[in-house]
Parts: structure tokens; C-alpha cells; sequence
């Protein structure tokens, strides 16, 4: 008697197999798609409380020289020297003149006026001297004629230049802060600060003190950032102009993401909603597709001209690197258990299948006597 392979159910293999497989398939593409969902989600919070971070250590730095000039506006060199400027009636022509000399031979007429040998200005370059951060501070009276300096100045009147205009505020007084301006000859960025100086013995403005501060310390925590291999550090416009970056920025550059910021800004101020940070993804020059957070920082409040935000971005396939690894196990394990469950399938079609015939074995059918032939036999019998 030959052995016989044993017989396959194959409608309950098809029913296990429809059945167990689109649930399997369906549960693993549910699991990787939240899986890849909340990882976006937890590296988009981390970029964004980074971007914030950063954005405050700018408030901090910029608030911080703020401080500083208000400090040294008040220094009684300096006061005086602004209060005795202002002893001199103002005589437009000869400033003029003045400014002219200045302008054609600056080394000689600031010799001559012996303005950088008072003691304000002694004062001023032995402050630049030990303190790199400033790179040029200047005093001027309340007609914006200059009265100390810590070097040499371009020109002598400084009351038609736009900062001192804004500073003065009609006689009021204002602190103005520019924005952060690359200085080619010097290959630094730096940005200006302007205080009132006010008078020695009332707080009648006497004068206005400017300090030009390199800005390097301050952008050398967004250049220094690290953000894995891919992560890029910029500071920006709300029109997506580039303050600085890591990376060379030449003039006009604006940033990758500047279109879909501009849109995100719009749909606030249209809704009346605070600008706060902004998360997004956006395809950088290369169609890198990068995720990109971007956090305001607060200078806009007090000085108009700081609109300044902190842009932080990555490469995204970067950022979900860790999980794609745990997609290449979940991947084996899905395999795995589809092995399991055709194994499963194929038990029950064997235990569900008829049982096979034997050809070989000889099945007669019971043979039927007629009932006459019964009859007769038991007759016989009696």
C-alpha cells in the first residue's frame, strides 16, 4: 500500500489566508504611518523649543548692550563732555566748515581740535582697547557736533546721519538699535546702538553717545549650533531676507523657506493672531525636503527696525532616520508572522480535509436479498 500525501482544505486555506492577511498588512501600515507621525511631531517640537531657545539668547545679547551703552551714556566723562558741547552756540556755517575739514583730512582736524585728547575720549579708547566688542564709540552734543570719540570718525557733524536724526527724537530722546550690517573692509557683521547722554546734574538730554558693537558673540551661537549633520542655523527677515547664516550669504540671498513664511505671517496678521514660532517643511535649493521651525525673537516690540527670526531646519529624511531602522524589524516581524499564519492556515486545511480512499482496498456494496427469497427460506426452515 503506497503512502499518499495528505489533502488540502484549499477553501479554508483561502478563507485564512483573505482573512489573516489584509488585517496583518492593514495593522502594520497603521503602526509605521503613527509611528512616522509622532516622530515628525516630536522632532518638530524639538526643533522648535532649539529655534526659541536660540531666539531668546539673541534678546538676551542685544538687550544686554543696550544696557551696556545706557550704563556708559551715563558716565561722567561723558556727560560732561556732552553738557560742555553744549556751551558753544551752534553756528551752522562754521560746522559746516568744520565737517568739511574733517572730511578731507581726518587724521589732521581731529588733531588739531585735540577732540580725541579729552578726557571722554581717553576714556572711550581705553574702553575699545580692553573690550573688543566695541568698535567704535562716538559722543555728540545736543547739535550733533562731536565732542569725544573713541578714533577717528569719517566726518565731524553727525546730526544728518539717520541714527542720530532718530535718536534725537525732536529733543526727547530715544534709544535706536540698527540692524546687524556686514562691514567688508573689517570682514565683520556688526550693529549700532544710539543712548541720549544725559546732562550732569538733570536728566535734560545733553547729548547722544553711538557705540558701533561687532555682533560676532551674538551670531556665533546661531553659526556654532549643531543640529546633526544636516541642521542649518540662520538668522532672517520676515521677508525672508538673510541676516546671517553659517554659510556664505551674498547680497539679496533670501532664505529657502521665505515664500511659505511669508504666507504663514500673512494668514496670522489676517486672523489677528501673535506671531509665534512657525513649524513647516519646505524643499530647500538642492530639493532637499528639510523640516524647518522658525522662532521670533521679541527686539520688533521696542526697536522696529530688529524683525528678526531665528530659522532652524534639517534634513527630514535625518530626523526619521531612527525610525526607518525600526521599519526594517517591523518589516522581518510582519514577515514572521505571515510565515505563522500560512503554517496556521495550512494545519487547519489539513484537519478539515476528507479523509483520502485507498484505490487498493476493495469496497463491495451489501448485497440487498429480495423478499420473496427470505420468505422461502424461512418456510423451509419451520
Amino acid at each position: 500500500m503506497t503512502q499518499r500525501l495528505p489533502a488540502i482544505n484549499a477553501r479554508v486555506l483561502t478563507v485564512v489566508l483573505l482573512v489573516a492577511l489584509p488585517v496583518l498588512v492593514v495593522g502594520t501600515a497603521i503602526v509605521i504611518s503613527i509611528g512616522q507621525s509622532r516622530l515628525h511631531q516630536t522632532q518638530s517640537v524639538r526643533l522648535a523649543q532649539v529655534a526659541e531657545y536660540t531666539a531668546a539668547a539673541v534678546d538676551a545679547y542685544v538687550f544686554r548692550r543696550i544696557l551696556d551703552a545706557s550704563i556708559l551714556a551715563r558716565v561722567p566723562e561723558i556727560r560732561r563732555a556732552a553738557a560742555e558741547g553744549n556751551t558753544s552756540p551752534f553756528d551752522p556755517a562754521r560746522t559746516l566748515e568744520l565737517d568739511q575739514q574733517w572730511q578731507a583730512d581726518q587724521k589732521a582736524a581731529s588733531t588739531q581740535s585735540g577732540l580725541l585728547a579729552n578726557p571722554a575720549s581717553a576714556f572711550l579708547i581705553d574702553l575699545i582697547r580692553h573690550d573688543p566688542v566695541y568698535r567704535e564709540i562716538l559722543v555728540t552734543d545736543r547739535s550733533g557736533r562731536l565732542v569725544a570719540a573713541s578714533n577717528i570718525t569719517s566726518d565731524y557733524y553727525q546730526a544728518d546721519e539717520s541714527w542720530w536724526t532718530q535718536s534725537f527724537d525732536d529733543g526727547r530722546g530715544r534709544v535706536t538699535v540698527t540692524d546687524v550690517r556686514r562691514d567688508d573692509s573689517a570682514g565683520i557683521y556688526a550693529f549700532e546702538i544710539a543712548v541720549p547722554v544725559p546732562a550732569p546734574d538733570r536728566e535734560e538730554m545733553a547729548g547722544i553717545v553711538k557705540i558701533v558693537a561687532d555682533s560676532r558673540e551674538m551670531l556665533a551661537g546661531i553659526g556654532g549650533l549643531e543640529l546633526g549633520s544636516t541642521g542649518q542655523a540662520t538668522l532672517v527677515r520676515p521677508d525672508g531676507s538673510i541676516v546671517f547664516s553659517r554659510s556664505p550669504n551674498s547680497e539679496g540671498r533670501r532664505y529657502f523657506a521665505a515664500e511659505l513664511l511669508r504666507q504663514r505671517l500673512e494668514g496670522a496678521a489676517q486672523q489677528n493672531e501673535p506671531t509665534g514660532t512657525i513649524v513647516l517643511t519646505a524643499h530647500d535649493t538642492d530639493e532637499t525636503r528639510r523640516l524647518v521651525a522658525i522662532a521670533p525673537t521679541q527686539l520688533s516690540r521696542n526697536y522696529a527696525e530688529l524683525q528678526w527670526m531665528v530659522a532652524l531646519s534639517a534634513e527630514q529624511d535625518e530626523l526619521l532616520a531612527p525610525f526607518r531602522s525600526l521599519v526594517w524589524y517591523l518589516g522581518l516581524t510582519f514577515a514572521l508572522t505571515a510565515i505563522a499564519v500560512l503554517c496556521i492556515a495550512l494545519w487547519f486545511s489539513l484537519r478539515l480535509a476528507a479523509p483520502p480512499i485507498d484505490p487498493e482496498v476493495d469496497l463491495h456494496l451489501v448485497d440487498h436479498v429480495p423478499v420473496e427469497r427470505i420468505g422461502a427460506s424461512t418456510e423451509g426452515r419451520t
